[in-house]
C-alpha cells in the first residue's frame, strides 16, 4: 500500500465506495458469465435479442406461433411446430438463403 502514497496521494479506503464497487463489479461479473458462456444466457442473447433485431424473428415468438397454427400454416405437435406444407417450408428456405 506505501508503493501507491507517494504518486497518488493519500489513498482514503471509503467503506461504502468499496462496497458499492464491489458490490457493482460482482454483478456485473455475472451477467457477463451468464450471457456469454451459459447456454440460458447464449440462448436469450441470439433468440430473443439477435434475432428480433436484424428481422429474422418476431419479437413475439409465441404469439406469431399460434397465429400460424390458427391460419393452418403449422401444426402443433406437443410442444414442437411443424409446416403443414413441405413445398411452403422449402420456398421459405430459398428465400432467406438469397437475401
Amino acid at each position: 500500500m506505501n508503493l501507491l502514497q507517494g504518486h497518488l496521494g493519500q489513498l482514503a479506503a471509503d467503506p461504502t465506495a468499496s462496497i458499492l464497487l464491489g458490490t457493482i463489479s460482482g454483478l456485473g461479473g455475472a451477467l457477463g458469465y451468464t450471457l456469454t458462456l451459459t447456454a440460458w444466457g447464449q440462448w436469450c442473447l441470439l433468440t430473443r435479442i439477435w434475432l428480433p433485431l436484424t428481422g429474422r424473428l418476431p419479437w413475439a415468438v409465441a404469439a406469431f406461433l399460434d397465429d400460424a397454427y390458427q391460419r393452418g400454416v403449422l401444426r402443433q405437435a406437443g410442444a414442437v411446430y411443424q409446416f403443414r406444407h413441405a413445398r411452403l417450408q422449402s420456398r421459405l428456405a430459398q428465400g432467406r438463403r438469397r437475401g
